[in-house]
């Protein structure tokens, strides 16, 4: 079977079934079309994930004798495309439910075309990431994916703070996006060649290489100091934020530092350190940052800044000489797709059936919305790495890693897992409050069954997530 074949199709069908979105108004038509082409992205993604076997590249096009644009078909891309379909497609089934007049925060009688084409666009550029094999072609869906979130976080365009999000969101991440601009020049100069895989060959300039494509990822990943436009960005809709937070956007900096750092070989410890500390430091910003926090979406924006640094923190200690750091991160990334987008649409499905997002106005779940009330258990445990849930496997093999890397590994790792434990005291409070205590005054609109699908599916993926990267990673 052609497994670059269906690794192009996994791209085209979302692109095109998002522009072919984009001409209809009818909400009906356009969920449809959002159902039909993400349940055919991840079938095909299931697919490429049983026939493909070692490292396979296929050159699309060429210039000048060189590789402008080819798609990677390995373990990697292959793990992670398959987070951004099937995540893709529980979101947009969310969406079905909430992206409606009945919503109790924010209605929605308009803008269906906007919203579901724009969204299979987006998962469209994430897989053209994933998947891409050269740096230019790496460059142009980074810059897309930038793109498509900014229409995304702007979807209340009526709204100023709507508008003055996305902006920001954009800026921040085109800075990092010219970073990597240059970081291809470099790397072209010194090899001749845009594919990843001659990134080996570099020699003088691979800090500044490495340098450039850190600051690239900081910047999308919403690291130090890049870190304030993905709280603000926290205006879009939930669905939207569900995604970029799991799935898609943000996740693009932590894939782009791991293809970069196996395809370049031997790295400077200079960089494996800098990697490091501020991975750490994010950590510590995050965890500060959670105290002040009221808004349910706004904590959990910066729950995400925190979970990235892991990523990036197993990244280091990979590049510290740890080969586990890379099984660990990737698998973090893997995981908490799974278990942020859960802990995202319970927080849609609370302002969809009470019409608030202020952990302060909630309580008493358990008793009103139990299945909100599970979702937000799985997901609090999951987060938070309480066995026996996906994301407590890549937290104890990031760690682990530190540990056997050593010196600097051994303090970063001690830092982590004090982070790690104070998240968990921190987010028990919120979940003590709003699940466990009290009863619900409010009025409560009954949940869809799109909505109920969504949080039941992914409840049962953090469970059991860790081990289709034990299986696919090997």
């Amino acid at each position: 079977m052609n497994t670059t074949l269906i690794a192009g199709l996994t791209i085209v069908v979302p692109m095109l079934s998002g522009v072919i979105t984009y001409l209809f108004k009818s909400r009906r038509i356009c969920e449809a079309i959002s159902q039909v082409s993400s349940i055919t992205t991840v079938a095909l993604t299931v697919i490429l994930l049983f026939s493909f076997s070692g490292v396979e590249e296929k050159v699309l096009v060429i210039v000048e004798g060189r590789a402008v644009y080819s798609l990677l078909v390995d373990s990697l891309s292959v793990l992670v495309a398959l987070a951004v379909s099937i995540v893709g497609f529980l979101i947009l089934l969310f969406s079905t439910g909430y992206m409606s007049p009945e919503n109790m925060e924010h209605p929605v009688k308009k803008g269906f075309s906007y919203y579901y084409g724009s969204m299979l666009i987006f998962m469209g550029s994430m897989l053209g990431l994933v998947f891409s094999g050269t740096l230019i072609s790496l460059i142009t869906f980074f810059e897309l994916t930038g793109w498509c979130s900014w229409a995304l976080i702007a979807f209340w365009h009526e709204e100023t703070e709507s508008r003055r999000a996305a902006l920001k969101a954009l800026l921040f991440t085109h800075a990092g996006g010219l970073c990597l601009y240059a970081a291809t020049a470099i790397a072209y100069l010194e090899t001749g060649s845009f594919a990843v895989s001659s990134l080996s060959s570099l020699e003088s300039v691979k800090s500044l290489f490495l340098a450039l494509v850190l600051l690239a990822a900081w910047a999308k990943s919403a690291q130090i100091p890049f870190y304030t436009w993905l709280p603000d960005a926290m205006v879009a809709p939930t669905p939207v934020s569900a995604y970029l937070h799991a799935a898609a956007m943000v996740k693009v900096g932590v894939y782009l530092l791991a293809r970069v750092v196996r395809a370049v070989g031997e790295i400077p410890s200079c960089i494996a350190y800098l990697t490091g500390v501020l991975a750490v430091s994010t950590m510590l910003l995050g965890l500060y940052m959670y105290f002040p926090q009221v808004d349910f979406k706004r904590l959990l924006a910066y729950s995400t800044i925190t979970q990235l640094a892991y990523m990036f923190l197993g990244l280091s200690f990979f590049m510290m000489g740890v080969e586990k750091g890379y099984f660990a991160a990737v698998m973090h990334l893997f995981n908490h797709a799974f278990a942020k987008s859960l802990f995202f649409l319970v927080a849609g499905s609370i302002s969809y059936s009470l019409g608030t997002k202020l952990l302060t106005e909630i309580s008493g779940l358990s008793k009103k919305l139990p299945i909100v009330a599970a979702g937000f258990t799985v997901a609090f445990l999951s987060i938070t790495g309480v066995p026996p849930f996906n994301c407590f496997f890549s937290k104890f093999y990031i760690l682990a890693s530190g540990f056997k890397a050593g010196g600097i590994g051994v303090a970063l790792s001690v830092i982590a897992l004090v982070e790690s434990i104070a998240c968990f005291i921190w987010f028990l409070k919120w979940f003590q409050a709003c699940v466990l205590r009290g009863s619900c005054k409010a009025s409560v609109k009954p949940l869809p069954k799109g909505i109920k699908a969504a949080l039941i599916v992914l409840m049962m993926f953090c469970l059991f997530s860790q081990y289709v990267v034990e299986w696919v990673m090997g």
